[in-house]
């Protein structure tokens, strides 16, 4: 590969990971996260931070719906009316999470990069409030 072909190519790759970061709307996570209201409940999506798949970004999805996408070093909140839902990412359809919500409630859900016989993604996982919180400081949380 000549040099100018290695300029080209690294080139292209910082411009990709340059695309990958969180949205400049987004404010940084200080200290605590926003609750939801008595009457709602809250979900938290977010990525682990390890720039395993960075360039890949795969939709959570409620109840078949999207709500967002899995950026890096981003957070997102849906605010939902209590009930039971199906939580899913677009990158592994076949293992969802069901969460009954209660007026009230936070919950959080976390991507994490996962590897199989035959394909390397993105899973999810639900977390205590404990661990999102220390999982996501210094990430930018983007509201609704």
């Amino acid at each position: 590969m000549s040099i100018l072909n290695k300029a080209i190519l690294i080139f292209i790759l910082s411009l990709t990971l340059a695309a990958c970061g969180a949205s400049r709307k987004a404010k940084p996570i200080t200290g605590s996260l926003p609750h939801a209201s008595e009457s709602n409940a809250r979900i938290y999506f977010y990525r682990s931070k390890v720039p395993f798949l960075a360039a890949i970004e795969p939709k959570f999805l409620v109840d078949e719906k999207a709500v967002g996408k899995a950026v890096m070093n981003q957070a997102i909140y849906r605010d939902a009316r209590p009930g039971v839902y199906e939580i899913k990412i677009s990158s592994d359809m076949e293992n969802p999470i069901t969460l009954s919500l209660s007026p009230g409630d936070t919950r959080y859900i976390k991507a994490y990069g996962t590897t199989s016989v035959i394909r390397t993604y993105l899973s999810i996982e639900e977390v205590n409030e404990e661990q999102a919180v220390k999982d996501l400081q210094g990430q930018k949380l983007l509201a609704p």
